[in-house]
C-alpha cells in the first residue's frame, strides 16, 4: 500500500505569511522518505502560491518535472474550498474564486494528477435540510465537475467535520446523485473522529465502501480538527485498518498533518522524517 502526505507537510514558514514553495515541498518530503504526495492547491485563491499568475501553466510543468525528477508520485490533490483565508462572500471575491477553482483542475490536468479532493458546499446557517444541500452542492459543483471530469480528473467529495456529509449516508447520496463511478470518496479520519464522537468509523467505511477513492489520516480527541498524527490522539487505528481492508481499499494513505504548520525550519526535516515511519506502521497494519 502506498502511503505519503500533503505537500502542507512543508508549506508554512514560521514568522511570516509566505508558503514554502511546492518544488522545495516535494524535495524536503523525498529526503524525509516520502515518495508519494497529496499537492495541496487549496491557497491559489489566496495567492500563497506560483499559480495564480498568468505563468501558471510553466509553473504547473515545473512542479510535474519536480516530481518526476524526485520520484514522487501524485495520485490526488486538493482543490480550493471556502475557507476564511479566502474572499468568496461578495459576487466579485466568488467569481475570482471560481476563475482559481478551475485554474486548479487545469493545474492537476497539467501535472497529470488523477484525483482531486473537494469540499461539499455546507450549511453554513444551520436551517436547510439534506435535500436542500443536496441541492445546493449540485448548483455548486456540476459545472466544475463536468469540467474536471473532461480533463481526466477524478473527484473524491471529503467527509466533513460538522453539518452536511458529516454523516456518511449523506456522502453517499451525494456522490451517488451523479451517478458516474469517477465520483467517489475522500475519508478523512480526523473529520470523522470528531463527527463520531470518537465512534468507530467502521460502518461509515463499510457504507462508503467502493466508492473511496482516497484518504486524509490525522488525528485528534474527538473535539477539534487537530490534523494530528496517527496516535497522537484518540482515533482507534486498529479499528480504521481493519476496516479499509475490509473494504478492499487500495488508494494511498495521506497523512494531513499539522506538525510543521508552526515549528521553526530547523525540525521541519526531523519531523517529516518521523512523520513518515508512522504513516508507514499505520501502511503496515493494513497491509
Amino acid at each position: 500500500m502506498r502511503y505519503g502526505s500533503m505537500s502542507i507537510l512543508f508549506r508554512e514558514q514560521n514568522g511570516t505569511d509566505a508558503h514554502i514553495g511546492y518544488t522545495e515541498s516535494l524535495t524536503r518530503m523525498k529526503k524525509a522518505g516520502f515518495d508519494t504526495a497529496d499537492l495541496n492547491l487549496c491557497q491559489i485563491c489566496a495567492h500563497k502560491t506560483t499559480l495564480h499568475g498568468d505563468d501558471w501553466r510553466a509553473e504547473a510543468e515545473k512542479i510535474a518535472d519536480a516530481a518526476v525528477s524526485l520520484g514522487i508520485a501524485l495520485p490526488q490533490c486538493h482543490l480550493p474550498f471556502k475557507s476564511a483565508k479566502v474572499k468568496w462572500k461578495t459576487p466579485e471575491d466568488y467569481a475570482y474564486y471560481i476563475e482559481m477553482f478551475y485554474r486548479a483542475i487545469d493545474v492537476a490536468s497539467v501535472i497529470g494528477i488523477p484525483r482531486a479532493v473537494i469540499h461539499p458546499e455546507r450549511d453554513r446557517d444551520g436551517t436547510r435540510s439534506e435535500e436542500e444541500m443536496l441541492s445546493a452542492n449540485r448548483r455548486e459543483f456540476d459545472r466544475l465537475i463536468e469540467y474536471a471530469l473532461g480533463r481526466g480528473l477524478c473527484i473524491a467529495f471529503e467527509n466533513m467535520r460538522t453539518g452536511y456529509c458529516s454523516d456518511a449516508g449523506q456522502l453517499v447520496r451525494l456522490i451517488d446523485s451523479y451517478a458516474d463511478p469517477r465520483v467517489g470518496a475522500c475519508w478523512d479520519t480526523g473529520h470523522a473522529h470528531t463527527a463520531l464522537a470518537g465512534a468507530s468509523q467502521r460502518e461509515s467505511l463499510l457504507l462508503i465502501g467502493k466508492r473511496l477513492f482516497c484518504t486524509h489520516i490525522d488525528d485528534n480527541f474527538a473535539d477539534k480538527d487537530l490534523h494530528l498524527l496517527p496516535w497522537e490522539g484518540t482515533v482507534d487505528w486498529q479499528d480504521v485498518a481493519s476496516s479499509l481492508a475490509c473494504i478492499g481499499y487500495e488508494g494511498a494513505l495521506i497523512l494531513e498533518p499539522s506538525v510543521n504548520c508552526r515549528s521553526p525550519d530547523g525540525l521541519k526535516d526531523e519531523n517529516a522524517r518521523h512523520a513518515r515511519e508512522v504513516i508507514k506502521r499505520l501502511a503496515e497494519i493494513i497491509s
